[in-house]
């Protein structure tokens, strides 16, 4: 009996190291067309406000071209949207630089338009659609080109001469627009990382399936309350559950049915136990649930009482009278016992009950 609990416990973890989803996951690409549909509202709404502040210093060239910019991040917003971002990233790295030069050009560098290329060595470098040694040449080409302006316009006249305190106003209001943004997209992209890495984690710990907790988090619950009961503290009871004749749904139904049968017992354990209770699918046909502070007889009730919900199963996915069922082994961890030790006598039980009938509820053995 121990050689079986062994191997179950070897699938069980092969199951576990099956790649996740790739589909469901936030990856590094969502986070980053988030980031970017950030920079188009905070970039369009800038530009927005440079057309008429151009139009006070009567330089019609660029508030007509601050008017074409912000028609550019309109455009890189629904992009964004409809999954084009790859498009959207180019226009918005083409837009910035070529700005940055003209209003250079034009009015010169003090004026402080060369600012916003520094904006765009982080988007390239955080951008999840090159390869790093890519982003790095592009962020290298960037910071040339910044200091080629600085060659060449730090000392060059302006082509069009704007009055100094005009000069002055758009220089600190460029560099404060640039350290905004700066500040804004580190804020941003911190809460998305940190949003994707929740998501990541709660992902890792549960049953794409079922939605239940997987085995694998269980487990740390499990060691968790052993630690409790080891201390002194509150009884722990332990439910194996294994849904009867698994297999022959599957294959007189389908694959489909005997995935919503999953689904279906996963639902009813989970509304039959408490909010402090744990339910996981143990993996394949099979169910555990934690009953901390729950002694055995108690906790027999409650297998009792989920054994019943399930037989009370009458449609799953369209078909009726499957008759669904499921065998239960019980165990309550014993002071000085291992979690695992635990677990053998709760298998051992729903071995018993397999072999005496199923739907049934079997109490583990005290040897």
């Amino acid at each position: 009996m121990q050689r079986i609990f062994k191997e179950k416990m070897g699938a069980m973890d092969r199951m576990e190291r099956k790649p996740a989803d790739p589909g469901r996951l936030d990856s590094g690409a969502s986070v980053f067309a988030r980031l970017m549909l950030v920079v188009s509202v905070i970039a369009g709404l800038a530009h927005l406000g440079f057309i008429g502040l151009f139009l006070r210093v009567q330089v019609p060239a660029l508030a007509l071209a601050n008017v074409a910019s912000v028609l550019v991040y309109v455009l890189t917003a629904i992009l964004i949207r409809r999954g084009r971002l790859t498009l959207a990233t180019l226009l918005i790295v083409l837009e910035v630089l070529l700005h940055g030069v003209v209003a250079t050009a034009i009015i010169g560098w003090a004026a402080g338009f060369h600012h916003y290329l520094l904006l765009v060595i982080p988007v390239v470098i955080v951008s999840a659609y090159y390869r790093y040694s890519l982003r790095f040449i592009l962020a290298c080409a960037v910071a040339l080109l910044y200091l080629g302006l600085d060659l060449v316009y730090r000392e060059a006249t302006p082509a069009v001469a704007v009055p100094a305190p005009l000069i002055d106003g758009l220089h600190y209001i460029n560099l404060a627009t640039v350290l905004l943004m700066l500040g804004v997209l580190a804020t941003v992209y911190q809460r998305l990382v940190s949003r994707a890495e929740q998501s990541l984690h709660e992902l890792a710990c549960t049953d794409p399936l079922t939605q239940l907790r997987n085995r694998r988090f269980m487990m740390e619950v499990a060691q968790h309350e052993a630690a409790v009961v080891e201390r002194g503290g509150r009884p722990l009871s332990l439910l194996l559950g294994d849904i009867d004749h698994f297999k022959r749904i599957n294959d007189q139904h389908g694959h489909a049915v005997g995935d919503g049968a999953l689904r279906a017992i996963a639902q009813v354990l989970r509304d039959g136990v408490r909010e402090v209770d744990h339910v996981a699918r143990w993996g394949g046909e099979e169910f555990l649930v934690l009953l901390p502070g729950t002694e055995l007889d108690e906790a027999q009730q409650v297998a009792d009482r989920l054994r019943r919900a399930v037989l009370a199963l009458v449609e799953v996915e369209g078909r009726r009278q499957l008759g669904l069922s499921i065998t239960l082994g019980l165990a309550e961890l014993r002071p000085g016992e291992s979690i695992e030790q635990a677990l053998m006598r709760a298998d051992r039980a729903l071995y018993e009950g397999k072999q005496a009938g199923r739907n049934r509820v079997v109490l583990a053995g005290q040897a």
